[in-house]
């Protein structure tokens, strides 16, 4: 029987996707490179030869995935069909799905600290690419006479980098809920 000959980047997906699947499900301590490599069907060699290590590998599927929820964010942030509060509601809402879905592994990554330091490095860039966004729509929130924000440029780096310092804590998916809604209302002057 051939095996069929699977792209590198096919491969690369592949692997990170049931790595994701993994991590999500058990926690950082709880996955190893032979149970990514079985779930995607390749042996462990395949892994290291992609990612090199554990670390590696989870650091990529950290990096993959802020990249696609910034997209998501930055769509979001950029539509035209909603008003800045219904925008607002969307974006503090995705912050809490998305701590939600990742509690469990961060919580446990944050017992090491190269971990936590990867996971720190990947949020910051998360928080750069967000900051033009965030600043066009604070601006906009002004244009609709909902805001009155001085600096919206400011305003922006001081709310994305509270809802990154609240996220990177291990609180509970309540608290951190309430303080997302607090921040944003409170620095905005909105009600959300």
């Amino acid at each position: 029987m051939s095996r069929t000959r699977i792209q590198p980047e096919k491969r690369k997906k592949q692997i990170l996707d049931q790595a994701e699947q993994l991590f999500l499900e058990r926690g950082y301590y709880g996955v190893n490179l032979d149970d990514v490599a079985a779930a995607a069907e390749v042996v462990r060699g395949t892994v290291l030869h992609y990612f090199g290590s554990k670390e590696q590998l989870y650091k990529a599927v950290l990096e993959r995935r802020s990249v696609q929820d910034t997209e998501l964010l930055l769509t979001l942030m950029q539509s035209r069909e909603q008003k800045v509060t219904e925008i607002l509601k969307t974006f503090v809402y995705f912050c809490q799905r998305s701590f939600r879905e990742a509690k469990a592994s961060t919580d446990r990554c944050f017992e090491n600290p190269e971990l936590r330091y990867q996971y720190d490095a990947i949020r910051l860039q998360t928080y750069y690419r967000l900051l033009d966004g965030f600043e066009e729509l604070i601006e906009r929130g002004n244009e609709e006479g909902v805001m009155k924000v001085v600096n919206p440029r400011g305003r922006a780096a001081a709310i994305l980098f509270g809802i990154f310092g609240i996220s990177g804590e291990s609180m509970s998916t309540i608290e951190v809920s309430v303080e997302l809604q607090a921040l944003i209302e409170n620095m905005l002057g909105v009600r959300i």
